[in-house]
């Protein structure tokens, strides 16, 4: 995440709602990738430095979950990242509405790194669009007819259970699960590793090279899922895995490394613009690798001299490091293609 200023000057950070040096409104306007001002009683609309003029998504307006902006004229009411909701959870409560707005600030993170990557979320030939639905179950409302809600992908569909946003809940599964991370935003990243999964790895060569690195994703995935619950993950999972979990199936040890991907070039980009890391080698990821790595140890120990979990509790072996290389030289190769694309038109 890149550092952003009110117009006054002052710092403002990416879930601001207003600017608390001069009081003025604050909206993000992801097109433009940066936070416009206004004062409610001089100003309707805020207004970019090209004279252009954005509203306010109506998310804001109606429930205050989100501060992403729209152009003025666009005919549409919600931004970028609301679009993309399919459901949302019940807002009769105001429980529900409290952790609702910690899933969309985390989701808009994870869309945030999407458009920096130039990734697509529309639907085209042959694929879905991406959509998320935030749902309960009958363990946080006996009201509702799903007795369990996973958190995971279908058909472009990402799911969330709103659970996951409720630090208790969430920290007990933890818990149960012998997981040393367990956070919304990880949950956001992972998933949406499976969605974009068929866009970067097509064709066979690819799908070699992936099958050579992963194992192959042909394996019966139930099979392999109920393996991992019923025995655990592969004893040795720490000298070629990310995690216990991506040692389950080789889909899921692609999304839990294209998670750490996401992980490690926001992470980098927020010790950046925070003066806590210089550039390293300019297009070399291996560099950028090591340098996340003297980042995340000194994060660590921050951490531990404050008396919390370390916020990165995770070894990239020689094996998850050719992994990331793998999904790093795909998302280069789809900018490319993109940029070739859009040269022929």
């Amino acid at each position: 995440m890149k550092s952003f200023s009110c117009r006054c000057g002052a710092r403002v950070f990416f879930d601001d709602y207003w600017c608390t040096a001069c009081g003025a409104d604050l909206g993000y306007a992801a097109a433009v990738g940066t936070f416009l001002a206004r004062r409610p009683a001089e100003d309707p609309a805020f207004i970019a430095g090209d004279g252009t003029a954005w509203k306010a998504c109506r998310n804001r307006d109606l429930h205050f979950v989100c501060n992403w902006l729209l152009p003025a004229d666009d005919s549409r009411h919600f931004c970028p990242a609301c679009r993309l909701n399919s459901l949302i959870p019940n807002l009769s409560t105001d429980q529900n509405v409290r952790l609702w707005r910690r899933v969309e600030h985390a989701k808009r993170r994870l869309v945030y790194s999407l458009l920096r990557l130039g990734l697509p979320t529309e639907a085209e030939p042959g694929r879905p669009a991406l959509r998320f639905e935030f749902l309960e179950d009958q363990r946080s409302n006996p009201q509702v007819a799903e007795s369990l809600v996973m958190t995971g992908h279908r058909a472009g569909i990402i799911t969330i259970n709103l659970l996951e946003a409720d630090d208790v809940a969430r920290h007990s599964v933890r818990d149960q699960m012998s997981e040393r991370y367990r956070t919304l935003l990880g949950h956001f990243r992972h998933e949406s590793g499976h969605y974009y999964q068929d866009l970067l790895v097509a064709g066979e060569p690819v799908k070699n090279e992936f099958r050579a690195l992963f194992g192959d994703e042909r394996q019966d995935y139930a099979a392999a899922l109920a393996r991992y619950h019923d025995i655990g993950p592969a004893p040795d999972w720490g000298m070629c895995h990310i995690s216990p979990y991506a040692s389950s199936h080789p889909m899921e040890d692609w999304a839990e490394c294209w998670s750490h991907y996401l992980h490690i070039t926001d992470g980098l980009e927020t010790a950046r613009a925070n003066g806590l890391a210089g550039d390293s080698s300019p297009g070399n990821w291996d560099s950028e690798v090591a340098l996340w790595v003297s980042v995340s140890v000194r994060l660590n120990e921050l951490a531990r001299g404050l008396g919390v979990d370390d916020p990165y509790p995770f070894v990239l072996n020689a094996s998850v490091r050719a992994k990331l290389a793998f999904i790093h030289r795909r998302l280069e190769a789809a900018r490319w293609g993109a940029a070739a694309a859009a040269a022929a038109r």
